[in-house]
């Protein structure tokens, strides 16, 4: 009998890993149209202001990313909605 150290990680199935793909590509795409927005206003006004708002997104990207190998990482992905 195996105990609670040897068992197998759940088996996630594919429409858990497709869920997930789908939101982390939602938020990804929305960030990034956010700082391409960002971008067009700094080009186009030269405004130093949209910088920062570059560096939040940029920011918030990575940890986006972070957390999602996170979740892959851990398996936690079954419980994610």
């Amino acid at each position: 009998m195996l105990d609670d150290k040897t068992k197998s990680p759940p088996m996630i199935t594919e429409e858990i890993v497709s869920e997930f793909i789908h939101k982390l590509s939602h938020d990804v795409r929305g960030i990034v149209h956010n700082i391409m927005g960002y971008a067009t206003l700094l080009e186009e006004e030269n405004n130093p202001d949209y910088l920062d708002g570059i560096s939040r997104l940029v920011i918030k990207l990575n940890d986006r990313i972070k957390r999602a190998v996170t979740e892959v990482d851990e398996g936690s992905l079954s419980e994610k909605s």
